[in-house]
């Protein structure tokens, strides 16, 4: 007769056995119905001769198992997955840029399809609303007036967090970018001009060919230049940063007519409302639920108030989207300080201390005359070998819980910029015809100045304020190399967004406007294309290195 088995005199919650994994110093394995299998085919201690088949084992609950299932499926369709899933597609600079290019080149074949063509036409000068005040504006035209305000606004909230928080903090790191942007602006605007001297009409194109798109400069960095690091990527986005803001600037004191100095006060008690109304709701969130909503309906009348402020007297609207994201608080409220302090505290003193050696930890004693258990070592038992002063990041409290009002709105309008907006424009910017041009386009002083402009003109604007910089004792970012630093200059003659808006502001309903458009596409292929080929070289010497 075999022995019987002896076990432990401590109880077992068996359902917490069965199905609980969150406590992860039992070291509880999940259920594997192959390994059950095999453990069943063995022949148990006290089972008779009838139990040594092989039995097909079963989860224990399979109707739990299930319904577990069927929960982790619902929650992965959840709408705040799928708003997560979005948030990091848009913050994705490769996705981001490709699809932009995808629906410019779409714009640019369906507006010169025989099939397509027309209907395209119609639907960009299509009325969707008749209202009053003006505003009855074509589907294109809301697109460029209205909908791009969003974007101008994340840009204005990058701005204020990057000043409040981020690079534009330190002088010393803003400098030479600074630099560089003003470089990279002067230098496109003397090719441009040197190219339409004699055309008053062209001329006033001088602005398309300065702006840098930072995410198709970004997404280009990456592909492109792999080996560029984190300083490289971070002078980019800089650089980029301002070279926006100087197309801001540039669209107001440029492309602006003040016809109706009035509606600026208007615009001032609007974003006066912004600003009081967003500092209101990050406030309130632990008074009255319901107050945060109303606030941030009063918010944005504020911000709709400013909006029609700016397009009567005579500004681009979409400057408005500026001023609010400058506008926006990027400190938490006490509230929110107090609530992140709260769960910090609650973290931390929920959380197991990893770093203390195991034989100084507590162990649940055995109750005496018991055979001793097998014992798993823990899972962090390389923690320990850490050296002092060592922190796991596992268990580490989340610091930062609560974000700012800023933060919030630009996570939340990320998605809609990057994913609808920015190819909507793209899009009908680039749905002209190229009948009207034909051959002539090559001749074409408004085409050679913004695709030089950009191709050549920013590259060498930037470089030279580069090499101007270093003789004055400013230093390139760290680990750059000439190579990379020439690459770099040269992707940002990528323009787009910017260019594209500058462009149809510059030329609207002038011949001009589809040479300046097709110049701006051609001057960021032509940069992207000069990059890919002189990176030909290097990549083949990897590759030689590699195979030998």
């Amino acid at each position: 007769m075999p022995p019987t088995p002896t076990f432990p005199a401590f109880s077992v919650n068996p359902r917490r056995q069965d199905y609980d994994d969150s406590n992860s110093q039992q070291n509880l394995k999940p259920f594997n119905p192959r390994q059950s299998d095999s453990r069943s085919s063995d022949p148990q201690p006290n089972s008779g001769p009838s139990d040594s088949k092989p039995s097909n084992a079963q989860p224990s609950n399979p109707q739990r198992r299930q319904g577990g299932s069927d929960r982790d499926r619902h929650n992965r369709l959840h709408p705040s997955n799928f708003f997560a899933a979005l948030s990091s597609l848009a913050e994705n600079d490769r996705i981001t840029g490709l699809f932009m290019m995808a629906c410019a080149l779409a714009g640019l074949i369906l507006a010169n399809l025989p099939e397509t063509g027309p209907g395209l036409n119609a639907l960009a000068a299509w009325i969707p609303l008749d209202l009053p005040g003006g505003l009855s504006l074509s589907l294109k035209d809301w697109i460029q007036d209205g909908l791009l305000t969003i974007f101008f606004l994340t840009m204005g909230l990058d701005l204020r967090q990057e000043a409040a928080t981020g690079t534009l903090r330190d002088h010393r790191q803003v400098l030479l970018p600074t630099l560089a942007a003003l470089g990279g602006v002067a230098v496109p605007i003397l090719i441009y001009c040197l190219f339409n001297l004699g055309s008053p009409a062209g001329l006033r194109g001088w602005a398309v060919p300065t702006a840098t798109d930072a995410a198709f400069s970004l997404a280009a960095l990456q592909l492109l230049l792999p080996k560029a690091g984190p300083a490289l990527q971070a002078f980019l986005m800089t650089l980029a940063i301002f070279d926006d803001l100087i197309g801001v600037l540039l669209i107001a004191l440029g492309y602006s007519s003040l016809g109706q100095p009035s509606w600026l006060l208007v615009c001032l008690v609007g974003l006066v409302v912004w600003a009081l109304l967003v500092r209101a709701a990050s406030r309130s969130a632990r008074l009255w639920r319901p107050l945060v909503f109303i606030c941030l309906l009063g918010a944005l009348a504020g911000g709709l108030l400013a909006w029609y402020g700016l397009f009567k007297a005579g500004i681009h609207p979409v400057l408005a989207g500026v001023a609010m994201g400058l506008l926006t608080p990027v400190a938490r409220s006490k509230a929110a300080e107090a609530e992140a302090t709260e769960a910090e505290e609650s973290s931390a003193s929920t959380a197991p201390n990893l770093t203390e050696p195991t034989e100084h930890r507590r162990t649940d004693t055995k109750p005496s005359g018991t055979e001793p258990t097998e014992t798993h070592p823990p899972v962090t038992n390389q923690a320990n070998t850490k050296p002092a002063g060592f922190e796991p990041t596992e268990i580490e409290p989340n610091r930062n819980p609560t974000l700012s009002p800023a933060e919030r709105l630009d996570h939340f309008l990320t998605p809609l910029s990057a994913l609808v907006v920015l190819p909507l424009f793209a899009f009908f910017s680039l749905s002209i015809s190229l009948d009207q041009l034909g051959p002539g386009l090559l001749t074409d002083r408004v085409f050679w100045g913004a695709t030089l402009g950009l191709a050549l003109g920013k590259p060498l604007g930037i470089m030279t304020m580069l090499i101007l910089a270093g003789h004055v004792g400013l230093r390139r970012p760290a680990g750059s190399t000439t190579g990379n630093m020439i690459g770099l200059c040269q992707l940002c003659g990528i323009g787009f967004t910017m260019s594209f808006l500058i462009a149809n502001l510059a030329f609207a309903g002038s011949p001009h406007l589809e040479s300046a458009l097709l110049g701006v596409l051609a001057g960021s292929v032509l940069s992207v294309l000069i990059v890919a080929v002189g990176t030909i070289p290097g990549r083949l010497r990897s590759a030689r290195h590699v195979s030998s």
